[in-house]
């Protein structure tokens, strides 16, 4: 077992954090939707796009992820 970096772990990693990035742009733009509605306010369109998009994305994003680590570990 190695446990140095492969070539391409680079480009995953960075694949990952933006994974992550849209999740939490999501989350926090269903949050304003969530927060602003239940003030009685009306939210920017934007947010319901970005939540509707953004989440669904990294969602699948993540789960190419997780394919991608079972696979490699069952080449080990």
């Amino acid at each position: 077992m190695s446990s140095r970096p492969q070539p391409g772990d680079r480009g995953w990693q960075v694949f990952n954090l933006t994974a992550v990035v849209l999740a939490l742009a999501a989350l926090v733009s269903l949050i304003i939707v969530l927060l602003s509605k239940w003030a009685g306010a009306a939210p920017w369109t934007g947010f319901n796009w970005i939540a509707m998009l953004a989440l669904p994305a990294a969602f699948v994003m993540m789960g190419g992820s997780v394919l991608r680590s079972v696979a490699r570990r069952r080449r080990l």
